[in-house]
């Protein structure tokens, strides 16, 4: 027998925790939050067998095998009935055994044991329809009379004794009930000859004593009933020592009823469930007088089965105590697959993911000690590698291949997976070795040249390879982004994890000349093609234009912006906008819409209108012409800001919070961040120009009512401008208002602005 030191009878317990792409290629970007835990799994627990005995184990594997496994119930009911038909009935139908026993049958059983008592009667006398039922006129026509009154027992039992009636035992009236059932079923023990139905017998009252709540009773039943039995084999003695186990277990013998759920755990696979569940152990005193209960290398075994289910299990430490008992245990690879399923959610692509830090702050992913298990656990798969004693070899050798991936142990991972392929005739495990194979290659990645790219287009359009490895997307995208950063690829890293709209709110000229030159038909490969095409639109060379023109007209430099507006063909000019910006608001209104009189405007033909009304007023000697130009100039430029309803003209992205934190940030900057826009926004606020412009137009109005109104929108340029800049200074400015409240007194459109204007009303007031 081999033997275990005696460090191994009294472990102390560990911690566990337990357990689009480029059309569908690249992962469309959107501004909805990623799942809770952002992770990559490509381990497969269907590469394990289903094994019926050990469903419990396969929990941890989520709805992998929920088609496979099987109601407790209805294994206890299978298993009923098998019984019957090897003991008894072997000509009878099985059909016809489950019709008398289950359902509303206990007329009909009353009647059968009456005729089989009966001298003379035979299945005739049986109701319609049982009189073709083969059990019921084999129970009449045998006289098997202690059968038939056991099987009416048994039914009158039933309502007291299934899980839904166990609050029966609580009410007086059934409590009295079932004791008399006791004494009843006791007397019919002691009458019959069969042992087998002396075994049902115990089974019944025993079960009875258990749903009473009477513990010590139980076990005294057990002790004065078993051994008056000698059915063996029999499922019911399993039955019996369940609920034995459970007595004990409510008694406080914890040891005791441990090492009996183990044996049924291991004996019966209808129990198997419920003995899964009841196993505890509370102490290490506890685990040690259990253990030193077991008469067998097996049974220990099984004990450290069962507590490697603990959530709170070292669960490598029981796998290898298990493998040193009982080196085939089957519980073995379930143990290892759900070991390593928990692990590849630790540390599969730690140094890619996106998402590392919400997984550690949140889920608390990886565990503090993910690092150590893994460790641990490549010693015990080379163990059971060397010892050559595995079921199934390539299964461990997989194993040991994962264990190197997630260790970031690249060379030696494809050396094992290598081997793996070339010694493994089974279709599942060379599936599952290409893929982690492939992984492992990605994850080694250092650089992405046209060749690798195209590698991945190709792979990526691999709809079968997608459906069976969903994660494989994101982990070929978060990877590549990586490297194109680590490579000074910004914009292509962007583009991928963001997409095109990040990029529009936030122009950066060396991200825009990257996607140009991926956007360039003779030097871009295809999967840069592809990836902006997803990305960014099919027509993403103007989209590109304008973005390079939105840079520059934000900067103030409109003639670089026309030369980048005019690449886009006049035909689709007008999908970026058109304006109206000429129309004038006393007070601002961002979703005001101009009157469908208004002339409208692509940005090419806006600009160009800015360029002659600027060069008219400049060359102009009427001052006429030269206000009403100067004024529409600045109209233009102030409500094509962020503070009027044309900002999207110099402008992708808006957000109403952003003028309230202009004003709170002291400071000219001018990105927000926001939740739609990871790269930032870039907002317009500038108003330099607008100022100039009506300024210009108060200098050279010919009338006194045209200079005051250009002036009261130089003032909300210049207030804008302020609060722009984070309120410079402390103070609001006033210098247009100063103007109008110490030249314009006199005119109409001074009266107007204290009527309709409450800042300035208070500012005249204050003077």
């Amino acid at each position: 027998m081999r033997t275990i030191p005696d460090s191994l009878l009294s472990p102390t317990r560990y911690y566990l925790l337990c357990w689009s792409l480029l059309c569908s290629t690249f992962l469309l970007a959107d501004c909805s939050p990623r799942p809770a835990f952002y992770g990559y799994r490509f381990l497969d627990p269907s590469l394990l067998e289903y094994n019926s005995e050990l469903a419990p184990f396969y929990e941890a594997f989520g709805a992998k095998y929920a088609d496979l496994t099987v109601n407790t119930a209805e294994l206890r009911r299978r298993d009923n009935l098998q019984e019957w038909y090897d003991r008894y009935c072997e000509q009878v139908d099985p059909e016809d055994i489950e019709s008398l026993l289950y359902g509303n049958t206990a007329g009909t059983l009353r009647r059968v044991m009456d005729l089989s008592a009966r001298k003379g009667a035979t299945d005739r006398d049986l109701p319609e329809p049982w009189r073709q039922n083969s059990f019921a006129s084999h129970l009449v026509e045998y006289r098997c009379t202690e059968v038939a009154q056991y099987l009416f027992f048994a039914k009158r039992v039933e309502p007291y004794v299934v899980a839904r009636k166990k609050t029966f035992a609580t009410q007086t009236t059934a409590k009295a009930e079932m004791e008399s059932f006791i004494e009843e079923g006791l007397a019919y023990f002691l009458e019959a000859e069969s042992h087998y139905v002396r075994l049902r017998y115990a089974y019944q009252l025993i079960r009875l004593a258990h749903y009473l709540g009477e513990y010590d009773y139980v076990i005294e039943l057990y002790d004065y009933l078993l051994p008056k039995t000698s059915a063996d084999p029999s499922i019911l003695y399993d039955w019996i020592e369940s609920h034995r186990a459970g007595a004990l277990r409510e008694l406080g013998d914890y040891p005791q009823s441990a090492y009996l759920f183990s044996r049924v755990f291991a004996n019966c696979a209808s129990c198997r469930e419920a003995a899964h569940r009841s196993f505890r152990i509370r102490s290490d005193a506890e685990w040690t007088e259990a253990y030193q209960l077991c008469a067998n290398d097996r049974e220990r075994a099984m004990l450290h089965v069962l507590r490697a289910q603990d959530r709170r299990a070292h669960l490598v430490r029981e796998m290898e105590y298990i493998f040193a008992l009982d080196p085939n245990n089957p519980a073995l690879e379930p143990l290892l697959m759900r070991e390593l399923l928990d692990l590849e959610r630790d540390l599969m692509g730690q140094d890619v993911n996106p998402n590392k830090a919400a997984n550690r702050r949140l889920h608390r992913r990886p565990g503090p000690k993910a690092g150590k298990r893994l460790i641990d656990l490549q010693a015990f798969v080379q163990e059971v590698i060397a010892a050559g004693s595995a079921a199934r070899p390539d299964l461990w050798l997989l194993a040991r291949g994962t264990i190197e991936l997630l260790a970031g142990d690249h060379y030696y991972a494809d050396e094992t997976f290598a081997d793996l392929l070339e010694q493994s005739g089974d279709a599942a495990i060379r599936k599952q070795t290409k893929v982690l194979r492939t992984v492992s290659d990605l994850l080694a990645l250092g650089y992405a040249d046209d060749e690798i790219e195209r590698y991945y287009y190709k792979l990526l359009q691999n709809n079968a390879l997608q459906e069976d490895y969903p994660d494989l997307v994101h982990l070929i995208n978060d990877k590549l982004e990586v490297v194109y950063r680590q490579t000074g690829k910004e914009g292509k890293a962007t583009l991928l994890r963001y997409g095109f709209d990040a990029i529009q709110k936030h122009p950066q000229l060396s991200m825009i000349d990257e996607l140009n030159g991926m956007a360039d038909s003779l030097t871009g490969n295809i999967f840069d093609r592809r990836l902006l095409e997803v990305r960014a639109g099919k027509n993403v060379t103007n989209d590109l234009h304008h973005l390079t023109g939105l840079y520059y007209l934000q900067r103030g430099q409109w003639e670089i912006a026309l030369d980048n507006f005019r690449k886009i063909p006049a035909a689709r000019r007008a999908d970026y906008g058109t304006f109206a910006p000429f129309v004038k608001q006393f007070h601002d209104r961002v979703n005001f819409s101009p009157p469908g009189t208004a002339a409208r405007y692509d940005l090419v033909t806006l600009i160009e209108r800015l360029n002659i009304l600027e060069e008219e007023a400049r060359q102009t000697r009427n001052d006429t012409v030269a206000t009403r130009n100067y004024f529409n100039l600045g109209l233009a430029h102030y409500n094509s800001s962020y503070f009027s309803y044309n900002w999207k003209f110099g402008d992708d992205f808006r957000s109403s919070t952003s003028a309230e934190r202009a004003a709170k940030r002291r400071s000219s900057l001018s990105v927000y961040s926001h939740s739609d826009a990871p790269l930032g926004n870039l907002e317009n606020m500038n108003m330099d120009r607008a100022r100039y412009y009506f300024e210009r137009a108060a200098a050279q109005a010919p009338t006194r009512e045209a200079a005051v109104e250009a002036l009261y929108y130089a003032a909300k340029a210049e207030r804008n401008g302020h609060y722009a800049a984070g309120r410079p200074g402390g103070e609001r400015p006033f210098t247009n208002f100063t103007r109008i409240e110490g030249e314009y007194r006199d005119t109409r459109y001074y009266n107007y602005l204290i009527e309709e204007c409450r800042t300035f009303a208070w500012f005249a007031q204050r003077q």
